[in-house]
């Protein structure tokens, strides 16, 4: 687990979802994975993909370098 001082970063990016949000994420998960975008069909992953944009797009935006994905602007 990575950590930030004594804090723990899974915290700091931790959301709560209503009940129906969380069936609509396992059901867009189970979308993304048939069509081979994550590489399983659950929450996390999806957590995991959407985040990892976010922040690509943020850094492509602020011209910070990465190793992820050049976001398309759609």
């Amino acid at each position: 687990m990575k950590k930030l001082g004594n804090k723990k970063l899974s915290k700091a990016v931790s959301t709560k979802l209503t009940a129906e949000d969380y069936e609509l994420c396992l059901l867009i998960a189970r979308e993304y994975y048939f069509q081979r975008k994550i590489n399983s069909p659950s929450v996390s992953e999806l957590i995991r993909l959407a985040l990892s944009r976010i922040l690509d797009k943020y850094r492509y935006r602020a011209g910070i370098p990465s190793e992820g994905y050049q976001p398309k602007f759609t």
